[in-house]
């Protein structure tokens, strides 16, 4: 009986050695993981999903652009306009030339372990317009507080936690 428990104690203090590091690195990849989700889905994953607003399709004067442009005689020259067909079937905060993913895939995370922080971050300056909904600009969260995000981080956390303890 002695021997089994200098083993649970020696078992506690290795999971109690490596869970800070491994629960740190769990927080970054599904933080990543949680902000690529928001952009397949349109949408802010809390409790539920929380829709992107739709792209504006009118010009200054209300005119919608993904419109067939005619010819002069007012009937339809069978194709869409440049806008249109270019914007008609893009996801939101997409770009049209660019393969459409700059924005997501400029994010990446750092580990600060003297603070047991994770910090994410990237190297587009719109990015916390978008997220933040700032100067006109609809609102497009795509990483924040979240309870999902929250769950997922634990489930990974229960998982490694019963890894080290068998």
């Amino acid at each position: 009986m002695a021997g089994s428990l200098t083993d649970l104690q020696n078992l506690l203090n290795q999971a109690a050695k490596e869970l800070p590091d491994k629960a740190l690195r769990i927080i970054g990849v599904e933080g990543l993981k949680f902000i690529k989700k928001n952009f397949r889905d349109q949408g802010f994953n809390d409790t539920g999903l929380e829709k992107w607003q739709k792209r504006k399709t009118t010009d200054k004067n209300g005119r919608d652009l993904t419109r067939y442009s005619t010819n002069r005689n007012g009937r339809s020259a069978g194709s869409l306009t440049k806008f249109g067909l270019r914007d008609v079937n893009r996801a939101i905060l997409v770009g049209h030339d660019t393969g459409g993913d700059k924005l997501i895939n400029s994010f990446k995370y750092n580990i600060i372990r003297a603070s047991s922080q994770v910090n994410f971050r990237t190297t587009k300056k719109y990015a916390g317009r978008h997220n933040e909904g700032l100067d006109g600009m609809p609102k497009r969260q795509f990483m924040g507080k979240s309870k999902y995000l929250d769950n997922q981080i634990s489930q990974k956390i229960k998982k490694e936690l019963d890894k080290l303890l068998r």
